[in-house]
């Protein structure tokens, strides 16, 4: 399955056409390995233990491991299963980060209506899809090679947008509550854990109840309405069947609710965000009045928390303090055995990173480590070192120094130089190099490039090309350590054209402006998870120069419902700069999108992706807006550059 990554202009012949075949994890098994660990991890009151050693962590929920963590756009270049590469880019990065423990989303089960998708691990009751649970083989197997422990949650209450409980409920015709209650459901649910606890690895040859990666299972994601009748069963059921791993709770609210203390529960758990009543306003208040509460019998931790700020408890100045005396309160704190950071998302195999919008705040989405200067609304750098610092802290250990990356993957791309590249865990920024044969001379085209600007898109444009030309293409990782080893070389690359991009980062790539344009980088999940737009209404009109003369523009642009019908821009055009004529666009494609949260539509946004063919000569293109519109993306491709 080729993934298109920019699906508004169709530009599968830049991107999917030239990047490697996708493969889910079941095509791309790496070679059997042996398990990593000595230890299952084993609980002693309130401690944990591997083997005699007390074990605690801080890490990070990863929801994207095992589904297509996309519960609201349902957008295509995101409902997929991750591959083997971004699994273990996704292993890599808690490494270095010093994390030991990541927890995965819920196992999604498929409607009795709905027709059967890839990320469908439970098809009906009792019935399983095995290329989909070959993906969490794999998560498995390069946990146990990376040292990393897993939580796996089996369903979910709060979060099954893919299929969890109410998917139960609806296979035997019952209301969502009643899977608590009805003993049908609660076979059909024990039948799902029967069938993954009892699951042998098809790369490891492991049984999961004896894969030492596993931390412990949880019943599924806040599981909220779950009675104690309920947790009960399924625990004893759980450790019947599986006596080495611990079980972990799964409710979490309301705030300071007394904790379940069963025989067969090993781990109690809550969530923390600002925005919950209670513990929201002091998370430092709010771990130790948990831990006094359970007085002892078992280990706490936080399953998730989310640093976000939200402009009242959490602020741009304020953030890193507060989250640096939560994480000292977690490991200064006897009886809390870890804390897991609300979300983190790994490198996209076709390049960039996976996003994902946390839709209650204006600038937050899911961490990228090691944290870019395009996060810096919610302090992602900032963040991701103080987490770093916490990691190694709680274990014990003095921080290390980071290590320079590991070489990039250079994507094969044709006649245009607007190409990606494989991202190398921890790697800060990317040189990208040009030489006109793969054996040299190279030369540094940019320098400490970011993968972290572009959602979905490809990543650079040599826009110094010109047509005619030959180049040979490489790419170099780098940190504060170092740099990394060259990259593949790609080429050589016979020019056709040249490309002139804006993502609207800034204003300054444009060569003249309407005074009344804005920069926004909020709320992107109204925006397809694109980063950056700039705004205007009717007569605001931006204008560029191309290099040299330009034959074809695309245009990409966001309508909001709210504000009105979908009004076109008038593009212009115009050889020497003076002599402006509309053109008409060649290609308009419209995408509707029912942004995020739902609430009656008040947030739909229309796409409106335009190609727009230019008469010959054009050196010159003006775009002028006709209404309310948020304009996301314009290409003006070109010869090139007179020499």
């Amino acid at each position: 399955m080729v993934r298109s990554l920019y699906v508004g202009f169709g530009l599968s012949l830049l991107l999917a056409g030239t990047l490697a075949q996708r493969c889910p994890a079941a095509e791309q098994a790496p070679a059997p390995q042996q398990p990593g660990f000595a230890h299952f991890i084993t609980r002693d009151g309130a401690r944990l233990l591997d083997g005699d050693t007390p074990f605690r962590f801080i890490g990070a929920n990863m929801p994207g491991l095992v589904v297509p963590y996309d519960f609201t756009l349902r957008l295509p270049e995101r409902m997929t299963l991750p591959t083997p590469w971004e699994i273990e880019d996704a292993m890599q990065t808690l490494s270095r980060l010093g994390m030991t423990v990541v927890r995965t989303w819920n196992l999604p089960m498929r409607g009795p209506n709905e027709p059967e998708q890839p990320w469908h691990y439970v098809r009906a009751p009792g019935v399983f899809n095995e290329a989909a649970f070959r993906t969490i083989d794999q998560t498995l197997a390069l946990a146990n090679k990376y040292g990393i422990r897993v939580m796996l949650c089996l369903t979910a209450e709060a979060g099954d947008y893919l299929g969890g409980i109410g998917t139960y409920a609806s296979w035997r015709g019952r209301k969502r509550a009643e899977f608590y209650t009805d003993p049908q459901i609660r076979e059909d649910y024990k039948a799902t854990v029967r069938y993954v606890l009892g699951r042998v690895n098809t790369v490891t040859g492991v049984p999961y109840r004896e894969d030492k990666a596993i931390l412990a299972w949880q019943f599924g994601n806040e599981m909220h309405g779950a009675t104690t009748e309920w947790l009960t069963e399924l625990a004893a059921t759980i450790k019947a069947l599986d006596p080495n791993h611990l079980v972990a709770e799964t409710r979490h609210s309301p705030a300071f609710a007394p904790q379940l203390i069963d025989p067969n529960i090993d781990l109690l758990t809550r969530h923390y965000y600002t925005n919950y009543k209670g513990s929201g306003t002091n998370w430092v208040a709010a771990v130790r009045r948990e831990v006094e509460q359970i007085q002892g019998q078992r280990p706490f931790f936080i399953g998730e928390f989310g640093p976000y700020i939200d402009g009242q408890v959490l602020t741009r100045a304020n953030v890193q303090e507060k989250l640096r005396a939560f994480l000292d309160t977690c490991i200064d704190t006897e009886g809390v055995c870890g804390a897991l950071l609300w979300s983190m998302y790994f490198h996209h195999e076709a390049g960039g990173y996976y996003w994902h919008q946390i839709f209650t705040y204006p600038s937050v989405w899911s961490y990228h480590y090691p944290g870019f200067a395009s996060a810096d609304a919610q302090a992602e750098r900032e963040i991701m070192g103080e987490l770093r610092a916490a990691a190694f802290r709680i274990r014990g250990l003095p921080e290390p120094p980071e290590t320079p990356p590991e070489a990039p993957v250079l994507l094969p791309f044709a006649d245009t130089p607007l190409f990606s590249w494989r991202g190398a865990a921890g790697a800060s920024g990317y040189d990208i190099e040009r030489a006109p044969a793969a054996d040299g001379p190279w030369s540094v085209l940019a320098a400490n490039v970011s993968d972290a600007e572009v959602a979905y898109r490809p990543l650079f444009s040599d826009e110094t090309a010109r047509a005619g030309e030959s180049w040979c293409y490489r790419v170099l990782a780098r940190n504060p350590a170092g740099r990394s080893a060259p990259s593949n070389v790609v080429g050589p690359v016979r020019v056709k054209e040249a490309c002139l991009v804006d993502e609207f980062h800034s204003l300054g790539r444009a060569a003249g402006r309407s005074e009344g344009l804005t920069l926004d980088n909020t709320y992107n999940a109204r925006y397809a998870e694109y980063l950056f737009r700039v705004c205007g209404t009717t007569n605001d009109w931006l204008s560029y120069t191309a290099p040299g003369p330009a034959h074809e523009a695309r245009v990409t642009a966001f309508f909001a419902a709210a504000q009105g019908p979908v009004r076109d821009p008038l593009f212009l055009a115009s050889a020497d700069g003076a002599d402006l004529a509309p053109v008409e666009a060649a290609r308009r494609e419209e995408r509707a999108h029912l942004a995020p949260p739902h609430a009656d539509g008040r947030h739909r946004q229309t796409q409106a992706d335009y190609t727009i063919r230019l008469p010959p000569g054009t050196r010159h293109l003006k775009i002028l807006w006709r209404g309310a519109m948020a304009l996301d993306r314009v290409e003006l491709r070109h010869a090139g550059s007179t020499p």
